[in-house]
């Protein structure tokens, strides 16, 4: 069946003043396009919104999806009314409840997922604990999508996995604001006493850039970044 994701994107309100927050459009088409590819099924997303990821992973598998989302309230149930209009309605579990609560219960239930997108908290101990539910919900053969990896704490988690857990495979995206991780091995080969360092100055340096540019987008720094980005065109 063929979906057609601007109409999607068309439907989905939201508000302009929250605009750059959520999933981007180009972001949502990734998710979309991985999925189909992959032919992956059972899905979960930690972090809602306005519903853009979940109508995205939904209209690719044709299937239940589980996403948990303690806010919605704060978003004046935008998320849950988008997804209501787009039809997806019968497809969603929406969880008002945070993923601390909601992924330890999936884990004692032996619930398994093919695909987990992680975008709820944004705090480095919020994403690990995420990160360490999610990796207890996928087999071999499972992937982790990691979004804002311009953020120094998601960066951070991913920089433990690289370091740290050799049974996860990065997967090369389009997007660089997103990281896939797969599961390569059926169990984390790790003994009992086994820690790699994970901490790195590149990273915490592109951090500084980052929140530079963000915080004076008319600075020289952001202006030489559109620079480059306009010569390799990107």
């Amino acid at each position: 069946m063929s979906i057609d994701l601007k109409s999607i994107n068309a439907t989905l309100e939201i508000p302009q003043e929250n605009s750059t927050t959520p999933v981007k459009p180009e972001e949502a088409k990734t998710i979309y396009d991985f999925i189909t590819e992959k032919g992956i099924e059972r899905t979960l997303e930690i972090g809602f919104a306005y519903g853009r990821s979940a109508s995205h992973i939904m209209a690719a598998t044709g299937k239940p999806h589980i996403a948990l989302d303690p806010f919605q309230d704060y978003y004046k149930n935008l998320g849950a009314k988008n997804i209501e209009k787009l039809g997806f309605k019968d497809q969603l579990e929406l969880i008002r409840d945070f993923s601390h609560n909601v992924l330890p219960r999936f884990v004692s239930e032996k619930r398994k997922f093919d695909f987990i997108f992680i975008d709820g908290d944004h705090k480095f101990d919020g994403i690990f604990v995420d990160f360490y539910y999610a990796d207890l919900l996928i087999d071999k053969g499972g992937f982790l999508l990691f979004h804002d990896t311009w953020m120094r704490s998601t960066e951070l988690v991913l920089q433990f996995i690289r370091k740290n857990r050799k049974d996860y495979k990065e997967i090369p995206l389009a997007n660089p604001n997103m990281v896939m991780m797969e599961k390569i091995a059926e169990d984390d080969p790790r003994d009992g006493m086994h820690f790699r360092e994970f901490y790195n100055t590149r990273t915490l340096l592109r951090h500084h850039a980052t929140m530079h540019m963000y915080e004076n987008p008319n600075g020289l720094l952001r202006k030489a970044w559109l620079g480059v980005k306009k010569m390799i065109g990107k």
